[in-house]
């Protein structure tokens, strides 16, 4: 059961943000500075890696630990990086961008927030074995 977690907890940390994030609220908003874009390609590029890593690992070698602390450090990254936005002038959904918002709350914060959730109790199962 931990695999498929991790598998999905990778997957919607590290991969799906690709598909969404190459788009005109993201990557392609002419609002958005050109290093900001870099920046963006960057961490896309370097998350897509390290999912096809953790699935080698998870898969292929049978290690389930370094896997869940690759997805647990993308997941958590992603809420250091909203819990310090007031330090830097970060928002949850810049100008130009369109984003559900279920209950008032943007989409990105319940998805990374359950797929964080996912990989902690992946990482309970793989500590208890």
């Amino acid at each position: 059961m931990s695999r498929i977690l991790t598998t999905i907890a990778l997957f919607g940390g590290a991969l799906l943000p690709m598909f969404m994030d190459v788009s005109s609220s993201h990557l392609f908003n002419d609002l958005w500075d050109a290093h900001a874009r870099a920046h963006l390609v960057w961490m896309l590029a370097t998350n897509t890696l390290l999912f096809f890593l953790g699935m080698y690992y998870l898969w292929v070698q049978g290690n389930e630990l370094f896997p869940a602390l690759i997805s647990l450090c993308i997941l958590v990254g992603y809420q250091i990086s909203g819990i310090t936005m007031p330090l830097y002038g970060g928002v949850f959904l810049g100008e130009g961008g369109v984003e559900p918002m279920p209950l008032g709350v943007p989409i990105n914060i319940w998805h990374f927030s359950g797929m964080l959730i996912l990989q902690l109790i992946a990482f309970a199962l793989i500590l208890r074995k």
